[in-house]
């Protein structure tokens, strides 16, 4: 469980967060998605110390700011910006976490699992953005913490990293996770819940599954003649002679599919524009 209490941080006299109040019960993933600079890393950070604030910040039921160290133990944390000492290898970052955790050093299955078997002996100043998130992420789940928290978690990750982190995401079972992101990027086929936060407040709070049901992309096309399309299909207001669809994911290759060999853009609507129509 995780509960954040008229949280405020203000940074040189700046308001960042106001009066944030959230729970998260045990078990639940939540997509946390507001634009950049909506304070989506900052209220991260106060669940491990990083940040000054008031009200009340809990983990797991644990006072983070009277038991920092033991709130900070039942937590495993992916910052935005993944940094471990250059010169170690992968595998000697993986050993040192487990020692930190109170673990027997044995990197070599925690590197196996995250897809980094081959790359134990590259030094983190070796390693591409991508297989440095992924390491991320396996030291944060040392130790089995009761909460996950990932922030800009598919940064740098290419196709077959997303497909990594997915199946990871999938199988965290019985643990609270929090995804903060500017875009939903299918994450709301992942988690339980989708909480908007913008200009520091939370702002919309609504279940994936209401998301999901309405989830469309628009489709930008040209020439702009007008096809048979299926029902559900919306045709929106023309922009530089180009034909600009909204598509139900359900209908997008049935759609592409009539386009043929028409030139066609893809937009995927942002977090704001879904959850916005969700609440009416």
């Amino acid at each position: 469980m995780i509960a954040w209490r008229d949280v405020t941080v203000r940074y040189k006299g700046q308001a960042v967060l106001r009066s944030v109040s959230l729970e998260v019960p045990g078990g639940q993933k939540l997509a946390l998605v507001g634009p950049n600079g909506a304070g989506k890393t900052t209220l991260l950070r106060t669940l491990v110390g990083l940040v000054p604030y008031s009200g009340t910040v809990l983990v797991d039921g644990v006072d983070a700011r009277a038991r920092p160290v033991e709130a900070r133990r039942r937590v495993g944390y992916v910052p935005q910006l993944v940094a471990f000492p250059p010169h170690l290898t992968a595998g000697e970052v993986v050993a040192l976490a487990q020692e930190l955790r109170g673990l027997p050093p044995d990197p070599a299955p925690v590197l196996q699992a995250a897809g980094l078997g081959p790359h134990g002996r590259k030094r983190v100043g070796e390693l591409s953005g991508g297989m440095l998130r992924r390491l991320g992420v396996a030291v944060a789940q040392l130790g089995d913490p009761p909460v996950l928290v990932l922030d800009e978690p598919t940064s740098y990750l290419d196709r077959e990293g997303e497909a990594w982190l997915v199946h990871w995401l999938r199988s965290a079972a019985g643990r609270t996770v929090v995804v903060a992101s500017h875009q939903l990027r299918g994450l709301d086929r992942l988690v339980d819940r989708v909480v908007l936060l913008d200009a520091g407040r939370v702002v919309a709070d609504v279940a994936a599954e209401d998301l999901r049901r309405l989830h469309w992309v628009e489709v930008v096309a040209v020439p702009s003649e007008l096809p048979d399309l299926p029902e559900e299909v919306r045709v929106l207001a023309r922009s530089n002679g180009a034909l600009h669809l909204r598509v139900p994911d359900h209908r997008l290759r049935e759609v592409l599919e009539i386009l043929d060999q028409r030139a066609v853009r893809v937009h995927e609507p942002e977090p704001e524009e879904l959850i916005r129509e969700v609440l009416g």
